[in-house]
């Protein structure tokens, strides 16, 4: 009976063996966990900086801290879980450097955590005051027309832009440049729209990113005289001269025009079509090329003098044969 007993109570000790033993690797397993959990340990945070209310008419400049390391001390069980950020207030900020120590009244960390190292423990900010200014802008054009040519009027639409930012950098604002643009070929106007160059510096804006240039284009006229041309006489019948045999001429025309003009080969004439014998005054004609006005020229008209030469033989028969005796 005794033995029995033995039996049962080891029958019951084996019943749910494996039940037994998952139940206390896991109590052993919880147990572990705890206390490691609890085990204070040290662990680097990085944690982002928040900037807010700062006045409209301030801008922060210049490179920043935008994060800070931290080192924490504390159960591993929290140091996993935390996420934290730094908000520093900028509502009492003057234009200048600004200086905020980083601390653990800004964290606010958990009971059991503590703030073992910061870096940098110190942040600076460079405040500037917002400014807005207008600038003239300025066309950058290379070179300069071709020979003959000549840049009459150049515009630039809106003559003038805004330019925002930081007052430090926006007061060194003289003018705002354009693309450029390459004048050496043009021999006509043109209209171009070009980019503004920049802005370089940061946080500064412009109020436009294009203007409209107008550059005009004309031709270089020149006012020219020639001196002492020798006047011809064209369609005449009989042996002709004239008085005064020379003229004067002034011509106006494109630079180009009047460098190639040659006023030679019958350019300057008087017409002795139907012209009798006799003198008579007549106008002198200048011909000039399309492109070519005539200013002035001296003189306008001339004396024509026409001979008959026939006649004038007739009036004298002698020959060489007919010769007299003297005394007869």
């Amino acid at each position: 009976m005794k033995w029995d007993g033995k039996r049962l109570n080891k029958a019951r000790l084996l019943r749910n063996g494996r039940l037994k033993l998952f139940s206390l690797a896991f109590a052993c397993g919880l147990w572990l966990f705890v206390n490691y959990g609890e085990r204070d340990t040290e662990k680097t945070l990085v944690v982002p900086v928040e900037l807010r209310n700062l006045p409209a008419q301030f801008v922060i400049t210049g490179a920043r801290d935008e994060y800070v390391d931290l080192r924490l001390r504390g159960p591993r069980s929290l140091l996993d879980g935390l996420r934290k950020r730094i908000r520093l207030d900028l509502s009492d900020v003057r234009p200048g450097v600004s200086s905020f120590r980083v601390n653990a009244d800004m964290l606010n960390l958990p009971r059991g955590v503590k703030l073992v190292r910061i870096s940098p423990a110190q942040i600076n900010l460079n405040i500037a005051r917002l400014l807005k200014r207008t600038v003239p802008v300025q066309l950058d054009l290379i070179g300069k027309p071709p020979h003959g040519y000549t840049m009459n009027e150049v515009r630039v639409v809106p003559e003038k832009i805004e330019v925002t930012g930081p007052a430090p950098q926006v007061e060194k604002f003289q003018a705002v440049l354009t693309d450029s643009i390459d004048v050496s070929n043009l021999t006509q106007s043109v209209t171009q729209d070009l980019n503004l160059r920049g802005p370089e510096e940061d946080l500064v804006s412009y109020s436009t990113e294009r203007v409209r240039a107008q550059i005009r284009i004309q031709e270089v006229i020149l006012t020219h005289e020639f001196r002492r041309l020798k006047i011809e006489v064209k369609n005449a019948t009989f042996r002709a001269t004239v008085t005064p045999t020379q003229a004067d001429v002034t011509v106006r025309g494109s630079q180009r025009l009047i460098e190639e003009l040659q006023l030679n080969d019958g350019k300057i004439f008087v017409d002795a079509s139907g012209q009798k014998p006799g003198s008579t005054s007549v106008p002198v004609t200048v011909l000039l090329p399309p492109g070519i006005e005539l200013v002035s020229q001296d003189p306008a008209a001339v004396e024509l003098r026409l001979e008959d030469d026939s006649k004038k033989r007739l009036q004298n028969p002698r020959t060489a044969g007919d010769k007299r005796k003297p005394g007869v």
